[in-house]
């Protein structure tokens, strides 16, 4: 067995996530509002020995994504979604994503420590900064920052809540039924904390989790937003479209976050994939070409249009790719990475394809990479890209729910375990065991 073990988490993302057209496949759920369905996605991810079930976040209701059943159409309150998943579970841990720009550091810091010491220890914040007009107006006394500022106030606001997490010591809780005392108050400390954005005094009215407090996750991209992670980000999640940009990044966010004193080799790197199994080459293959008959044109342009930040309402849904990106572009954006990794990824067919086209193919996996084979053949494409060292684990996006777990669960994960490269049952009982950042 080798001694590096890779990681696993399942993003729960409903009901469609970085494939548009996950809902409509013939093998997916309906039932996205019951619980049911996230009991069963649950017991799936943990039956797989995955370290996590990823729940991502959205604050407002876009039309063409609600109309099309792009990602977030239906969207739970993901603590909620994370509580419904720990109570069927005892090893898998919960990654929760909530908002520093929508939310105040003690509410958030005690629903993420509740969570916590209600799983046993199994909780994961992932931080986001969020913006845009749709989300503001359904928070109108929310100061409307810029993203260089979003993540100041972000700064400020992990500090924040980690020292709302660090007020109690790990023996303040006494419970001396002799001396009558509960807690020893002089092992609580008030952290009273004052940044440039926000205050709060704390400390909050719970000791520390099983863990201490949850694992913190980050995914941003941008130049600070790399800076961001490596000051917080125990795990990084990453969507890059070969081993070599994989590994650039990792190394880049060990750099700096060496600068700033922290021991890079605890941080986790799980890289974005999308795996297509099949019995035989040629049946994935054909699962992977089944995929994109499931978007429809219009679905298609909507969810390029919203990633690739341009406006596309209205258009020709034939008109030539590269003259919609030149109509299309303003200030720059035609520049966005999405377009440029679109662009790359079609190669010489950039030229011969129409815009509806060119989203239909983004939208079977927002690039994401598509591992395409049998689980034999998948499970060698992971232990390559792990044993490389550009990714310590991944987060498997799905293309149906909750069959593409399933899927790989009983045909992937046995030949990860048999190349001695994924664990053959949990270790430890926290998420911070799981991934060894304990």
């Amino acid at each position: 067995m080798s001694e590096r073990q890779l990681f696993l988490g399942g993003y729960v993302l409903f009901p469609s996530g970085h494939y548009a057209g996950a809902w409509r496949h013939p093998y997916s759920s309906r039932d996205w509002l019951g619980r049911d369905f996230l009991h069963q996605v649950a017991r799936t991810l943990e039956a797989a020995k995955f370290d996590l079930a990823f729940i991502p976040e959205t604050v407002s209701f876009r039309d063409g994504f609600e109309r099309h059943g792009l990602s977030n159409a239906i969207k739970h309150d993901p603590a909620q979604v994370a509580a419904t998943i720990a109570a069927v579970t005892t090893h898998l841990g919960v990654g929760v994503t909530l908002s520093t720009s929508f939310n105040e550091p003690y509410n958030l810091a005690r629903t993420l420590l509740s969570l916590d010491h209600l799983s046993g220890g199994r909780v994961a914040w992932n931080v986001i900064q969020s913006n845009g007009p749709a989300n503001y107006a359904n928070f109108p006394h929310v100061e409307q920052l810029s993203g260089a500022q979003l993540y100041d106030r972000g700064d400020d606001f992990v500090e924040a809540v980690t020292a709302l997490w660090n007020a109690w010591d790990r023996d303040a809780l006494v419970q001396d039924q002799e001396t009558g005392v509960f807690v020893e108050t002089s092992k609580v400390t008030v952290p009273d904390y004052k940044g440039r954005y926000l205050s709060v005094r704390g400390p909050l009215n719970l000791p520390p989790s099983p863990q201490g407090h949850p694992v913190i996750i980050q995914a941003g991209d941008s130049p600070r937003g790399r800076q961001f992670g490596a000051r917080w980000g125990d795990v990084i999640f990453a969507i890059e479209r070969t081993p070599a940009d994989l590994r650039a990044k990792k190394d880049d966010l060990k750099a700096k976050a060496r600068a700033l004193g922290r021991d890079a080799e605890k941080i986790r790197l799980f890289a974005a994939v999308q795996p297509i199994v099949g019995e035989t080459t040629e049946i994935a293959k054909a699962r992977r070409d089944f995929l994109k008959e499931r978007i429809t044109p219009a679905a298609g342009v909507e969810f390029f249009s919203q990633f690739s930040r341009l406006n596309l309402s209205g258009v020709d849904l034939d008109a030539p790719y590269l003259r919609v990106l030149e109509e299309r572009a303003t200030e720059g954006q035609a520049e966005g990475r999405a377009v440029v990794q679109l662009t790359e990824l079609l190669g010489a067919r950039a030229g011969n394809i129409t815009i509806a086209e060119a989203a239909v193919e983004f939208s079977t996996s927002e690039l994401t990479p598509q591992l395409v084979g049998t689980g034999v053949e998948v499970a060698e494409q992971l232990t390559d890209i792990f044993a490389s060292g550009a990714a310590d684990g991944f987060l498997i996006t799905p293309t149906h729910f909750p069959g593409s777990f399933d899927d790989f669960g009983r045909a992937v994960v046995p030949h990860l375990q048999r190349l001695g490269v994924f664990r053959q049952d949990y270790t430890g009982t926290t998420l911070r065991d799981h991934l060894d950042i304990s």
